[in-house]
């Protein structure tokens, strides 16, 4: 497993130490190279002390210089039974006075002396010394002339020092990054307990139970508790819309499937071919209808808000998909003898929508208008701009017998069907008519035609420009 699929607690302390241990590292440089010059100032004021020192006790007698050295500030400087100390006096144009002769000369970079004294760090007899320098006059009453004093002392109580404040700070460090660790470590701990206990509770929740999650939680996670309880709605939506659909199926089914049945078992048990021929007649008109029914039962599924058919809206060409539909249904209709056609827009028509769910809602109402009008009707589908409002108008008007008007508000319900028409149907058409015109933001109308008898029905649907592109 990656580290990034591990634990949550794990990579936090991970992102939160790599920058602690960067820092820390950066903050160590820093911390030695300021006791390395801490360390140099203090000790180099000795130095510069028994420097100082030893030029008081320089004299110039008969032209010669000469030096008593006080051994006592040589002395100050070699406290620790580590280190040593080395002193040279010379002139300033290099001639060797007293002390150690070989001792490491004033670097060019530093030269040539003045007032002010000098350090630098150099390499004596392999070890690693500190020296301090200066130059001073000395005079008598016939000449005056310039010397300088050098005075080395090795560094193994300045690098002891240094390592020391070093060690202390690293110390601290560790311990710093040691003690943040901890605390993040429990204090994540703590701050995911809100997402334990949610845990907890859906682990106690029973498969069917998609209610809200209600629980505080941290603000970091808000937005994921939102997109479980949207995905918990879309699933309760589907599940109802399954078990409509179980539900529908299982009633509207039984009693087809039961005649199919009765049927097929008469067959079985009848020798003579006219009655037999009349069975299978029966049994081919029961498939259709039932066919039909479970058709029509996947359709309302699909229609219903909470439906199968739940993609995005999209623009689709709705002039395109009427005239489509129409021409599909052109052959049905002249097999029934109705005269089915199309009239108005015949350029592209864009509104947003599912062109799927389109067909479905237009192919119903051709289907219902071929099925109850009688031989000799027209049919006529019409798609009409609707300037004022920027939307188009789907209309299917029929000169058939008609609705009546006082069933005009039950034949959109569900498995509504009006005994006095004579037709077979499973009452499903126009209710997934609806279903889908709902899904469109829109609703279907039902009205009676002014100079004929006859149904019209109409949908209209904004244009694309107009309609703002949302989820169904």
């Amino acid at each position: 497993m990656k580290w990034r699929n591990g634990s949550l607690r794990r990579r936090l302390i991970i992102w939160l130490l790599i920058p602690l241990l960067v820092i820390s590292s950066l903050m160590l440089l820093e911390v030695r190279s300021n006791a390395v010059r801490s360390t140099n100032q203090a000790f180099d004021r000795a130095l510069l002390s028994s420097a100082l020192a030893i030029a008081d006790r320089v004299v110039l007698i008969g032209g010669k210089i000469e030096v008593d050295v006080p051994y006592v500030a040589l002395e100050m400087l070699t406290s620790s039974a580590e280190d040593r100390v080395f002193y040279q006096v010379g002139t300033i144009q290099g001639e060797f006075i007293t002390g150690y002769e070989d001792l490491p000369p004033v670097p060019d970079a530093l030269l040539p002396l003045r007032e002010n004294p000098v350090f630098y760090d150099a390499v004596y007899n392999g070890e690693n010394v500190r020296i301090g320098a200066l130059s001073r006059y000395v005079a008598s009453v016939r000449k005056a002339t310039r010397f300088q004093v050098l005075v080395a002392e090795t560094m193994g109580t300045r690098t002891s020092l240094s390592e020391d404040i070093l060690a202390s700070a690293a110390a601290r460090q560790i311990a710093l990054i040691v003690i943040a660790a901890v605390i993040v470590w429990f204090g994540i701990g703590q701050g995911l307990k809100p997402l334990t206990r949610l845990e907890e509770a859906l682990n106690r929740r029973s498969p069917t139970d998609l209610r809200p999650i209600e629980h505080d939680v941290p603000n970091e996670v808000r937005h994921l508790v939102g997109a479980i309880n949207h995905l918990f709605q879309r699933l309760g939506n589907s599940l109802a819309t399954m078990q409509r659909f179980t539900a529908d199926a299982a009633h509207q089914l039984r009693t087809p499937l039961a005649a199919l049945r009765t049927q097929s078992e008469l067959g079985l048990r009848e020798d003579d071919p006219e009655k037999l021929h009349q069975i299978m007649a029966t049994i081919a008109t029961s498939t259709q209808q039932t066919s039909h029914l479970a058709n029509q039962l996947l359709a309302s599924a699909r229609a219903a808000p909470e439906g199968l058919a739940g993609r995005p809206f999209e623009k689709i060409d709705l002039c395109d998909i009427t005239r489509t539909v129409t021409a599909s249904k052109v052959m049905t209709a002249i097999e029934s003898g109705i005269d089915l056609g199309y009239e108005g827009i015949t350029e592209p028509t864009v509104i947003m929508g599912n062109a799927t769910l389109i067909e479905e809602l237009l192919k119903n109402l051709v289907h219902n208008a071929l099925t109850y009008c009688p031989e000799g009707s027209a049919v006529t589908v019409r798609l009409e701009d609707d300037v004022v409002r920027n939307s188009v108008i789907l209309t299917v008007e029929d000169n058939g017998p008609g609705i009546p008007s006082k069933y005009h508000k039950d034949v959109f319900k569900r498995f509504y069907r009006i005994a006095e028409n004579g037709e077979d149907g499973c009452g499903l058409g126009l209710s997934i008519v609806r279903e889908i015109a709902l899904r469109h933001h829109t609703t279907v109308k039902l009205t009676k035609p002014d100079d004929h008898n006859g149904c019209v029905f109409t949908v209209q649907f904004e244009r694309a420009d107009a309609a703002s592109d949302t989820s169904a």
